[in-house]
């Protein structure tokens, strides 16, 4: 078992931290964020940011937390999960996916760092950010396990994937949107629902 951290040390990274969103708010947003910007906000020297976050990649995934945490909190809320699959199941989800591409697209930067991080692919990644993404990735493998178990809601949820699987497949879409709009392929979000909705509904519905 790792030792806990010092309350020192808990009290630098969280100094860092608010240092950095300091900046990114009056600068207009993470594409400012610097070390040595950082680090000057908060009365440290440049090497304690990289000490406790490695990298810029791995404090800027300690930056997304909380929204992360947020959106987390709104899809666990919804404990009636008959309720928002009726009357429209396939809207439900684009809901749920629409808020986190929305989310990830706040800026070039947070959509790099997502991708970055997703999967736990960079070593300094925020621990808490893999548990955040993987929490929506179940609650939308709920709404889908209860779509494909109803003998009710309308239309049909197919039957020979199980709700990972479908999940997958859901976030794969989600990439591509954010991808779409961040690149300034479209730039309207409702286009990219539009769009995305179609590609659920030809991948979910049972046919």
């Amino acid at each position: 078992m790792g030792r806990k951290p010092q309350k020192r040390t808990l009290l630098t990274r969280a100094k860092i931290i608010d240092a950095a969103r300091t900046i990114a708010e009056a600068k207009g947003g993470l594409e400012a964020l610097t070390a040595e910007a950082i680090a000057k906000e908060a009365d440290v020297a440049k090497g304690t940011v990289f000490a406790h976050f490695g990298d810029m990649d791995g404090l800027l995934s300690h930056l997304l937390l909380d929204n992360l945490a947020a959106l987390r909190a709104r899809a666990e809320s919804d404990t009636d999960v008959g309720a928002i699959l009726t009357p429209d199941p396939v809207e439900a989800l684009m809901d749920r996916m629409m808020s986190l591409i929305a989310l990830i697209t706040e800026s070039q930067t947070m959509l790099r760092v997502f991708m970055e991080n997703i999967g736990v692919t960079k070593g300094h990644c925020a621990p808490e950010f893999v548990a955040h993404l993987d929490a929506l990735d179940a609650s939308l493998a709920s709404l889908l396990g209860h779509w494909q178990d109803s003998k009710t809601i309308q239309p049909e949820l197919r039957r020979d994937r199980t709700p990972a699987e479908m999940v997958d497949g859901l976030i794969a879409f989600m990439i591509h949107g954010a991808i779409l709009f961040r690149s300034h392929q479209i730039d309207d979000l409702e286009i990219i629902r539009k769009r995305l909705k179609r590609h659920v509904e030809a991948f979910l519905l049972s046919q």
